[in-house]
């Protein structure tokens, strides 16, 4: 090919390049044709995505090729942090940064549902439900980081430009490696069972676009897509399902009765319609709960059966008034789990059967991927 005249690196390495420019451009089309990105892409860090067809890797010595039959890279891995971690599993694609690796791992695995628990994510608490008790973990601790650095970059703008890109850099890395190793140590806690998120994928655009800047700043303090991404990941890497349900009406929505409380202010929800009074966090997780349930054709909040397994965190004195007589062993026992190869990382479809019958037929398409950074 003309256009590769002069190029003495491995031709799959231009693959590669065509693979995620498209994907950066197929991306930024959709948020453009929805009115949620103006400006074109760009892309700001450095990185190559190695092909399956670009390494070798046997007896845990890992090269990669740059080019052909004169140059490669040679990683010895039985010397890294994570050998026992990644020794006799499957490699997928590499991302090679300027300083790291990131090697993919992944494994197959036959996902189930266990022991499911209801999530309502804000910005203080993580707020859960499992037909029985309330339970609550805060997350001020990841506020608290941002909230730190957030005061510093204000003293840091006031200093002259060199000056000012160095330390705003050095602080961005510092506040996100704080933020993410505090998620990682929560996630780590929540990914031994099955946990029900809502589907917020969309709901920090949509929050940006407001004129208030108040909203705006408190909003980039959440992690809650980060933090939902790593419970999806771990929990499928230890055979448990991570289920999304719509997010419409969970806060709104009266948990008994199902009134619809348009003018809800506070953090205090009140029915005007059956008294209920219950606090705001606490009636979303029933919600989502009940939004999970519903996957199944079955109504109300049936009783959860008692597991040897410890939840991951400490419960709070409430119990649920609705339990009833319905196991959840009753409603999943079904087929078991199958794979398929065709992997989704960050969601899951679920096919569920004649609703009457209360439980799923169809699979969970999913392939379990974890990555594993090496450092230089």
């Amino acid at each position: 090919d003309k256009n590769l005249r002069g190029w003495v690196y491995s031709k799959h390495y231009v693959d590669s390049a065509i693979k995620q420019a498209y994907s950066m451009l197929e991306s930024w089309r959709k948020r453009y044709l929805h009115g949620r990105a103006k400006r074109r892409p760009e892309l700001k860090r450095k990185f190559v995505r190695v092909k399956e067809t670009l390494y070798s890797y046997r007896d845990g010595i890992l090269r990669i090729s740059v080019k052909p039959y004169e140059e490669s890279i040679t990683i010895d891995l039985r010397r890294t942090w994570c050998w026992d971690k990644i020794n006799g599993l499957e490699f997928g694609e590499l991302i090679l940064k300027q300083d790291k690796l990131i090697v993919t791992v992944r494994k197959e695995v036959e996902l189930k549902i266990k022991d499911p628990i209801a999530w309502d994510t804000n910005l203080f608490t993580l707020d859960g439900f499992d037909s029985e008790k309330h339970y609550s973990i805060s997350l001020k601790k990841v506020y608290t980081i941002h909230r730190i650095y957030e005061l510093k970059r204000r003293v840091v703008q006031k200093l002259p430009e060199k000056t000012r890109k160095r330390l705003l850099k050095k602080y961005s890395l510092r506040e996100r490696n704080r933020v993410n190793d505090a998620l990682h140590k929560l996630t780590k806690r929540l990914s031994d069972r099955t946990n029900v998120f809502e589907d917020l994928r969309n709901f920090k655009e949509r929050i940006a676009r407001t004129k208030s800047r108040s909203m705006n700043r408190q909003n980039s303090k959440h992690d809650y897509i980060k933090l939902q991404k790593y419970v999806d990941y771990k929990s499928a890497w230890n055979g448990y399902a991570t289920i999304f349900v719509k997010a419409y009406g969970t806060s709104k929505t009266c948990s008994r009765c199902g009134y619809y409380n348009k003018d809800l202010r506070g953090e205090v929800f009140e029915c005007p319609k059956c008294g209920l009074v219950i606090d705001r966090q606490k009636n979303a997780a029933k919600n989502i709960w009940k939004k999970f349930l519903s996957m199944w054709g079955v109504m109300g909040s049936p009783r959860k059966e008692q597991s040897s397994m410890s939840p991951p965190m400490n419960p709070e004195e409430e119990k649920s008034v609705e339990a009833q007589g319905l196991s959840m062993d009753s409603i999943l026992s079904s087929e078991p789990y199958k794979l398929l190869e065709d992997a989704n990382l960050y969601s899951l479809t679920l096919c569920l059967s004649d609703s009457s019958k209360h439980k799923p037929k169809h699979i969970i398409k999913l392939l379990a991927i974890r990555p594993r950074t090496v450092k230089f």
